[in-house]
């Protein structure tokens, strides 16, 4: 269930007026920790009326690449805190997104894992705010360390600080998704929604969910297809490790 009617209007200036087939606010490639690459996105977008964002894991060359070619992607980040935790930080500009990439994230990368850095997120919370920023929890009802109800006992006290909780992730289950959209509604947030994408098959799928009825064999390879993801994520981080060490 995708809360369309839950998004801020920070993102009205990027839906327009026409009709988006595929939104989705959530994705990772190659530059990270994701294996889609930009020709792939390109030429699915190509035909596609669409919203995106680009999210890579404390990275935005994909982001910023895809943007400068003209098409319709929101400046994000997928910025990873030193015990795992992460925002979803979007930008009205791309400059803007640039500035604190370069300032906030850039300085501050931890050279053993993707996806964290070397600061908290009292952090980043606060330098998102020196911009015309967006700020969304991802996967808050996630598996394992992703599951930052369970386990991050500061993670009240952070919906208080952000504009959105994410309510639906392509790769979580229907249950941890409704818990999400609980979560979203007792703290009165926005929503922000997205496939979470590291490999091509969840970007079509994705796409599926938005646009056709959702079957029991879609809903079937959709899980294979997230399995599948799970290998190539360990396979990358462990690259990314091997080449350190």
């Amino acid at each position: 269930m995708l809360e369309k009617n839950k998004l801020s209007s920070f993102f009205n200036s990027f839906l327009q007026k026409k009709n988006k087939s595929y939104i989705d606010l959530h994705i990772h490639t190659n530059a990270s920790d994701g294996i889609i690459d930009l020709q792939f996105l390109k030429n699915f977008l190509n035909n596609t009326p669409h919203l995106i964002s680009i999210t890579d894991h404390n990275e935005i060359r994909s982001n910023v690449k895809l943007y400068e070619a003209g098409f319709n992607t929101i400046p994000g980040i997928e910025v990873g805190c030193q015990d795992g935790f992460e925002f979803l930080i979007y930008f009205n500009k791309i400059e803007e997104l640039e500035k604190f990439y370069i300032n906030s994230v850039e300085p501050f990368k931890n050279k053993n894992k993707i996806t964290r850095t070397n600061k908290d997120h009292t952090f980043y919370l606060h330098e998102a705010r020196k911009y015309n920023s967006f700020i969304s929890i991802p996967h808050i009802a996630g598996l394992a360390q992703k599951n930052y109800l369970k386990n991050k006992i500061y993670i009240h006290h952070i919906t208080t600080q952000v504009d959105a909780i994410e309510t639906y992730n392509h790769t979580l289950s229907k249950k941890r998704n409704a818990i999400a959209r609980k979560v979203r509604k007792a703290k009165d947030k926005y929503a922000t929604f997205g496939s979470d994408a590291h490999i091509k098959r969840e970007i079509t799928s994705f796409y599926n969910y938005q646009n056709s009825k959702f079957t029991k064999a879609l809903y079937l390879k959709k899980n294979f297809y997230n399995l599948c993801s799970i290998i190539a994520l360990f396979g990358k981080h462990l690259h990314h490790f091997l080449d350190l060490h």
